[in-house]
């Protein structure tokens, strides 16, 4: 059976400050199946709790047996330890069954690291016999490198720390028997390099100031395509990349483990640079805090030349030094001293001292061990469900039967793990442990496989610095889930006020949902489902840790996540769009000065006066009479706010209620018989589109079928529920049943106006045609299409036109019904746990202030109407985006709702409606602050310059 694998594209990420890295995380499953509610998250290594995740991906990334997404990491998702380092995987885990499918190999993230020069290389430099030499500068950290008629050096290794405030000085230099000539030089800042994704940066050098006073300004580079300059064509390429700042080079190893001196690197002796005093050598080289610096020309050869016999030294894959001691078969890390010469009786006096301590009786009771510090092996040997595995490997279940020998030890070591170094090299033991690991599954980060002389397998621990023969692969102990999906970390009661019981009102959609994605699991949720419908709150708690019923809701959660990500790259889509086209952008602007007391007048005629072409291009301004403000976002927003409070108010005859229970409104048929209704149709048009282009919200909220009516888009008998329920249910039989001649079914209808029954027909020459079962859709279609239509016609056609004058009728294609509400109306329901995410403070308070904890209960305390109030006061609008808090905007853009400290207690709040920013005295007590702010947000009503 093929193994399921998570690969990624990266083993390290260095992260600091805002920066961000994307990590390509690819799956591929074996043959068992995939859910649509599998989930991917990201963990600690070590953590091996499923819910303790850094992040997770749900729907929308799984659900098929083979895939990739782009993840995107950055610094405030992780909590470093005192190292600043962090190990990370991904793990992908079955939706249904909570089991873990496959891990990814570690990532290691590091938020303090170190610059490292591999290599340089010039060209278009002119060949010389003496050769080039370049100077590398940053700080108190200099390096030069040896001579190269080339111009090209490689394994440097040099070292710099990543200070982001700091520039990196390469200047390369020509030896010459006169004196040595500046060939060129650039200045590199560590913030340009450290957020690049390649290696290999190219770059242009500039001549010296010294040589030529016409390049004075830096040269910026790009990677791949270099600049050109006019007069100067000779190039350099830096290979480089940011290492952890505890990780040594090849240089510094060697250095550390033969305990000498290294050789030194001087600077060349002319008469501008001099070699500096004997007491500041060692300063010019490095400072004193990193390691010593080499050239490109040290050797790692003289690390062995002083090997006592039968010693030898060799590098591993990390370029390391380990140190063979070939007589009595054995490796170290320390270097040999020369009294360490082989002896031939060396070996069994070793072997004689091993067996005396193996004799050796503890009498007092070891000191107690945690878990975690044990080796790997003794780990795996004291699992809970250790036995379980042993019955499960076939291999060495037969193993441990047929061996006393086998059994005696892992009783020794389950009873004792500090028994484990006594029997760790016994090869019966070796090789039961090794028929557990999952050699599928990489090395864990530090581990290296090598082969031995005796075809041997060897596992080398390079951070230990220790060898064994023992698999590291071997699974670690993971609690199985209890919940089918990333769990939302919902409180039981919502803060907001809402209880989570208010899911119960979307059973249906559940229902439905599950039936599409679950259909083997729908009769049971769908009856659990019934149940506490029927109990409420006790039936809730009933099913609290059901899997079914967290099954069900993890995939309704999964598909808000997936519409909610949709809607949200059509939104942004639609605006660009918008903004290419030249929408709104001006140069020209258009100011309405209009009277709050005549507002639905006033529009009317300034509004309807302007040509559509300036409507769509010209930037809009609004200004309310006897008001002193300047238009920043905030009059704007409250112009559509109140305008649309009037325009579409049944009461000014244009728009009535859907239905007796519901507060949507449509078209009234008895509009015609209002002054000029095509005018005021056209209106209520661009005030629609208006609201698009500048991203105002309105305050009305109309039918499904209004909005599918805007876009152009098929109705359906669904459309007609909330607008008559007695012609919804008579269509609807139709349609489910069969038509019989009985019926005397026409394509025609009858409709009562001014008092009068008149027939209307669907098709020409209706009255004639009869419904049968082979037409029957079609007169479905028609009479669906009457019945919204019906009477508002002409109304209809003067409302499209004015909104199609100012929004062109294909940008508007991109939404569907639904998604148009939202952008027009956004939401109505506010969530505080987001609003307080997106909320800045300013003049001294912050989040742990006691007068924003006191807002905040005041906020809390408040019924949805009176928060709407409190958001229209600071905003200009009582809806909200349907993005949430974070796209409420201001006067250039996004701007966050912001409180600021300012005036006295005796003050009432003030808001600043353009920058979404309410300013709230320090008041004494949590009392007298609702007070003010609840007579703020009632009373206040008009605009004012200090």
């Amino acid at each position: 059976m093929e193994a399921s694998t998570i690969a990624v594209s990266c083993a390290e990420c260095f992260l600091v400050g805002p920066m961000e890295k994307e990590v390509r995380v690819e799956w591929r499953l074996g043959a068992s199946g995939v859910n649509l509610i599998d989930w991917i998250g990201m963990y600690e290594v070590d953590e091996h709790n499923p819910l303790l995740y850094l992040d997770y991906k749900s729907y929308g990334v799984c659900g098929a047996p083979m895939g990739s997404v782009n993840w995107h990491l950055h610094a405030s998702q992780f909590t470093y330890s005192a190292s600043d380092e962090l190990s990370i995987c991904f793990r992908y885990y079955d939706g249904l069954t909570g089991s873990l499918r496959a891990s990814s190999p570690p990532i290691l993230v590091y938020s303090k690291g170190r610059l490292l020069i591999e290599a340089l290389q010039c060209s278009n430099l002119e060949q010389k016999q003496a050769g080039y030499y370049a100077k590398i500068r940053c700080g108190k950290h200099n390096y030069r490198t040896g001579l190269s008629e080339s111009a090209v050096w490689t394994d440097l290794n040099y070292i710099f720390p990543v200070d982001l405030s700091r520039e990196i000085q390469v200047i390369v230099k020509e030896r010459c028997w006169s004196g040595d000539r500046v060939t060129g030089e650039i200045n590199v800042p560590i913030a340009d390099v450290v957020v690049q994704t390649k290696s290999d940066l190219a770059f242009v050098l500039r001549p010296s100031a010294t040589t030529s006073s016409a390049s004075l300004n830096p040269i910026t580079f790009s990677l791949g395509a270099v600049p050109r300059p006019m007069q100067f064509d000779s190039r350099i390429l830096i290979r480089c990349r940011v290492v952890p700042e505890h990780s040594e080079t090849f240089d510094e190893t060697m250095h550390s483990l033969r305990g000498s001196q290294p050789p030194r690197t001087f600077l060349a002796t002319t008469e501008e640079e001099a070699p500096p005093p004997a007491r500041d050598r060692d300063a010019m080289s490095i400072s004193s805090d990193d390691r010593p610096s080499t050239s490109s020309s040290s050797s790692s050869s003289s690390g062995s030349a002083k090997l006592p016999s039968g010693w030898e030294a060799r590098l591993d894959r990390h370029g390391r030094v380990f140190y063979i001691d070939h007589a009595n078969k054995r490796t170290t890390w320390e270097p040999p001293s020369p009294g360490d010469a082989s002896d031939p009786e060396m070996p069994a006096a070793l072997e004689s001292l091993k067996f005396s301590c193996a004799r050796r009786t503890v009498l007092s009771k070891p000191p107690t061990t945690s878990f975690d510090s044990f080796p790997l092996p003794v780990q795996f040997l004291l699992r809970s469900d250790f036995i379980t595995l042993l019955q499960s490997n076939q291999a060495a279940l037969k193993m441990y039967n047929n061996s006393v020998c086998l059994k005696h030890m892992l009783h020794r070591i389950r009873h004792d793990p500090t028994k484990f170094d006594r029997f760790e090299k016994n090869s019966e033991l070796v090789v039961f442990l090794n028929l557990f690991a999952d050699v599928t599954q990489p090395l864990p980060t530090g581990w290296q496989i090598a082969q031995h002389s005796q075809n041997r397998v060897l596992y080398i621990d390079h951070d230990s610095k220790k060898i064994s023969l023992i698999d590291p692969r071997l699974p670690g102990e993971v609690r199985r889930r209890t919940r089918s999906a990333p769990p939302a970390r919902r409180k039981q009661i919502d803060l907001n006020g809402n209880n989570i019981m208010d899911i119960l009102t979307r059973t249906e959609e559940i229902k439905e949902l599950v039936s599409k994605r679950l259909p083997e699991l729908a009769p049971k949720i769908c009856k659990k489902l019934q149940i506490i419908s029927k109990m409420g709150e006790p039936g809730l708690l009933r099913f609290a840790n059901d899997i079914d019923l967290i099954t069900a809701i993890s995939v309704l959660e999964c598909e808000q996540q997936t519409v909610t990500s949709d809607f949200e790259d059509k939104l942004n889509y639609f605006y660009s769009s918008l903004q290419k086209s030249g929408y709104g952008q001006g140069p020209e602007k258009i100011r309405f000065r209009l009277r709050r007391s005549n507002l639905l007048s006033d529009a009317y005629d300034k509004i309807l006066a302007v040509s559509p072409i300036y409507l769509r291009r010209c930037i809009m301004t609004v200004a309310f009479d006897e008001e002193d403000g300047l238009d920043y976002g905030g009059p704007s927003r409250e112009l559509f706010f109140l305008l649309s409070r009037e325009l579409f108010n049944p009461q000014c005859g244009l728009f009535e209620y859907s239905a007796n229970d519901s507060y949507t409104v449509q078209i009234s048929p008895m509009s015609k018989f209002v002054d000029n209704f095509v005018r005021w149709f056209e209106l209520a048009g661009r005030v629609l589109g208006l609201a698009l282009i500048h991203r105002c919200l309105i305050d009305t909220f109309f039918t499904r079928a209004f909005y599918k009516f805007l876009l152009g888009r098929p109705f359906t008998i669904s459309d007609l529920q909330t607008m008559d329920a007695q012609f919804h249910q008579s269509l609807k039989w139709v349609k489910e049943n069969t038509v019989t001649p009985e019926l005397d079914l026409t394509f025609s209808a009858t409709q009562e106006v001014g008092g009068e029954i008149a027939e209307k027909e669907l098709v020409s020459n209706g009255r004639n045609i009869a419904v049968t079962e082979e037409n029957k859709n079609e007169f479905l279609a028609l009479m669906v299409r009457w019945r919204i239509e019906r009477g508002v016609e002409e109304q209809g056609k003067a409302l499209l036109r004015g909104l199609y004058q100012v929004v062109d009728k294909e940008y508007l294609q991109v939404f569907d019904a639904e998604q148009l509400e939202l952008v027009l109306s956004g939401t109505v329901v506010i969530d505080i746990e987001d609003w307080q995410l997106h909320t800045e403070y300013k003049g001294g308070y912050h989040e742990n202030h006691v007068v924003v904890a006191w807002f905040w209960s005041t906020v809390y305390a408040m019924s949805n109407a009176d928060r709407l109030k409190l958001l229209q006061f600071v905003t200009g609008t009582s809806s909200i985006p349907c993005e949430g808090f974070k796209a409420l905007r201001g006067s250039n853009g996004p701007r966050k709702f912001t409180i600021e400290k300012w005036g006295s207690e005796d003050a009432l709040p003030r808001a600043h409606t353009c920058f979404n920013r309410l300013d709230l005295p320090c008041y004494p007590t949590s009392q007298v602050l609702t007070a003010k702010l609840n007579t703020a947000i009632n009373e206040s009503s008009s605009y004012a310059i200090e």
